[in-house]
């Protein structure tokens, strides 16, 4: 581990990652980082989710206890919002040509693959109907939750997840980066069966940055942490910016530091130390 040393100097607000960062392996937040992100709130640093996944399956991941004391970057930064002593909001919409054209790409070269049309974090679309509350809402769906994919594109579709439920989307990928305009980019997962299909203008640190505006907070005072593909900007542009141990070679070179992994409370442990260094 190269942990961040805050004798002399602290970061202003912290930003973090969610899915094999500050949860663990089973996407679970440890009694111990659960106690240590309260412990950071308590000394009075903003929190941000900064996370891939939708608002709606966020209560079932950290509790609603975490959600009360943290602001929230959603779906790879296209949908922002603020809470505890921050202020703004944002939401990037996909070109919505590029929204269908994916749609019908990934259904014709991935017809097996799960696929939403994300709108808000909380209404979506899907091409497939089995599975809705496993793979997409966490047992929290309900009538209205769930739209048809031209009601999700007249709401505004913010990104499109696609999970190739255990098969490689290279392939995939590649078609679409092909096949869709500049406005649009799309995101692997370590684990090659995961897309993500955003507007090219959002990203995690331009959220957080956006959302710790009215703080005077600039990215070069925020402690992120990450360990995919989706967090590099994050990675790149915090100046106390940490890698969990299990994270991606390419997260592991632009990180500054190190930790444990997130099996092992990799974010506690350096949380712990920040608030220590507070009190």
């Amino acid at each position: 581990m190269n942990l961040p040393d805050f004798s002399s100097q602290t970061p202003k607000a912290v930003a973090l990652d969610l899915d094999e960062t500050t949860l663990n392996s089973k996407a679970q937040l440890s009694n111990r980082t659960r106690a240590a992100l309260h412990a950071v709130h308590e000394v009075g640093l903003p929190m941000i989710i900064a996370t891939s996944r939708p608002e709606r399956v966020l209560g079932a991941l950290v509790g609603d206890d975490i959600l009360e004391i943290t602001s929230l970057v959603q779906m790879n930064g296209t949908v922002a919002s603020s809470r505890v002593g921050l202020s703004g909001s944002h939401k990037y919409l996909m070109d919505p040509g590029d929204a269908r054209r994916c749609w019908a790409l990934s259904n014709e070269q991935a017809p097996d693959a799960r696929m939403t049309v994300e709108t808000d974090g909380i209404q979506f679309a899907v091409n497939h109907d089995d599975g809705i509350n496993e793979l997409w809402a966490f047992n929290m769906a309900t009538p209205t939750m769930v739209v048809s994919l031209e009601e999700a594109l007249e709401i505004g579709p913010a990104k499109i997840s696609i999970n190739g439920v255990d098969k490689n989307l290279e392939s995939l990928a590649q078609t679409l980066e092909d096949q869709l305009s500049g406005n649009t980019v799309v995101f692997r997962a370590a684990r090659a069966q995961f897309l993500n299909v955003v507007p090219r203008q959002a990203s995690k640190s331009g959220a957080v940055a956006d959302l710790l505006k009215t703080a005077d907070v600039s990215l070069e005072d925020v402690l992120s942490f990450g360990d995919d593909f989706v967090d590099i900007d994050l990675i790149r542009d915090c100046g106390w910016s940490v890698a969990v141990a299990n994270a991606i070679p390419e997260i592991m070179s632009l990180a500054k530091y190190s930790t444990a992994s997130n099996d092992d409370d990799g974010v506690a442990v350096v949380l712990e130390q920040l608030v220590s260094a507070l009190t």
